[in-house]
């Protein structure tokens, strides 16, 4: 394998496509910083993605690697439509008897662990750089996110498995990098960081929690508690309309209260994709393959409403 398709591989395996839940909050974050006024810094928002887009793979990582040793992932029946890290234990050079020695090391269990704890690491040297060049108060935030993300599975806490992951997931994607990001380009919290954090949050959540649906089941079966294993797969009929309603409700709010521009409710327009996806939720949450587009869906829909959102607090900056 050569050198370009094995950093695709990997790639793939860290699943890089959903890093973009934690980095359009951080840009979230910076563009509302940047709408109360304060200076805009190219340097600061870059190393700050670099930082969180290693921490959220360092995170798929750890999931992985941990689903795997539980077994979940083996009996999961809608982890085809998702797969991430297991990819690195399908070695193509098995069938054909070779033994060839990298790619018994690089298809192997090790190798995700290895890139979990190299992707913590990154994020480590980088939180480390921006509390000596900018403030030193970003590091029990960037401590306490380094460690949710790797016990989210990892043992003793396993607080994925507790019923806590979509909490942890809240925070992640929400107020932590919004309003950490805020802070670094601010120097303080603002209400709107907060607002736009909860907003950020809860279309991360819907995204984990419409993703979990269909492994109800197998977590079931390895004793993971998720939204879906309490509340069964049918709550997603009216839980996943919580989930969009709440959000957007916090984005009009915010707008009616002055702490966004009015330019802010374009991120409206992203509500015909979330119309779909509770339309197909509440038709098809008992048919694995039949519900599995949804899952991107959301993916689609929390992209499309904080492009949207920061281009929003963009414009009431400049013509105001």
């Amino acid at each position: 394998m050569g050198f370009a398709a094995t950093i695709l591989l990997w790639l793939r395996s860290s699943r890089a496509l959903y890093t973009i839940t934690v980095l359009l909050p951080c840009c979230l974050g910076a563009a509302i910083a940047w709408y109360e006024g304060y200076p805009f810094s190219p340097g600061l928002l870059l190393l700050i993605l670099l930082g969180m887009m290693f921490a959220n793979i360092g995170t798929n990582f750890t999931n992985d690697y941990f689903d795997q040793r539980s077994g979940v992932d083996r009996i999961d029946e809608g982890r085809r439509f998702k797969r991430g890290a297991e990819v690195l234990l399908d070695n193509p050079l098995a069938e054909s008897g070779s033994i060839d020695g990298y790619a018994a090391y690089f298809f192997s269990s090790r190798t995700i662990l290895a890139s979990a704890i190299g992707s913590f690491l990154v994020t480590t040297i980088v939180g480390a750089a921006l509390a000596w060049r900018y403030d030193w108060r970003i590091l029990p935030v960037g401590a306490a996110g380094i460690a949710l993300g790797f016990f989210y599975t990892a043992p003793p806490l396993k607080l994925g498995y507790r019923g806590l992951g979509d909490l942890i997931c809240f925070l992640g994607s929400g107020p932590l990098p919004v309003a950490g990001t805020h802070f670094l380009f601010a120097g303080r919290l603002s209400a709107a960081s907060l607002l736009g954090g909860c907003f950020a949050g809860l279309l991360v959540d819907a995204i984990l929690y419409i993703g979990n649906v269909p492994d109800a089941e197998a977590d079931r079966r390895v004793g993971k508690t998720t939204l879906s294993t309490l509340l069964g797969r049918s709550a997603v009929r009216w839980l996943a309309p919580a989930y969009y309603a709440t959000a957007f409700g916090i984005l009009v709010l915010a707008v009616a209260f002055g702490f966004f521009p009015a330019w802010s409710l374009l991120s409206l327009a992203a509500f015909p994709l979330v119309a779909r996806i509770i339309i197909l939720t509440r038709k098809s949450y008992d048919d694995v393959p039949r519900f599995a587009p949804a899952i991107m869906m959301t993916v689609r829909a929390f992209a499309a409403a904080l492009v949207l959102l920061v281009g929003g607090l963009l414009l009431g900056r400049l013509v105001r």
